[in-house]
């Protein structure tokens, strides 16, 4: 019976909470890492990446706003 990578990633995140771990620094790309946490790695670095380029926008929309208002008035 084969896993699906969601069942993994569930029971993966399960044994993290256990451990009380808030926080990973190691490479996604170092041998010694397991599958599991290179996969969170991943994901975590792409939300993270997503985050920032959000705020980015919305930054750059209210900084345009707030010059073309006073440009005009």
């Amino acid at each position: 019976m084969k896993e699906s990578r969601v069942s993994k990633y569930q029971q993966y995140r399960d044994s993290i909470s256990k451990e009380d771990s808030k926080s990973f620094l190691a490479p996604s790309k170092d041998e010694e890492v397991s599958p599991e946490m290179r996969l969170f790695l991943k994901m975590k670095r792409k939300q993270t990446v997503e985050n920032i380029t959000l705020l980015s926008i919305c930054l750059a929309i209210i900084i345009v706003i707030t010059v073309f208002g006073f440009v005009l008035f």
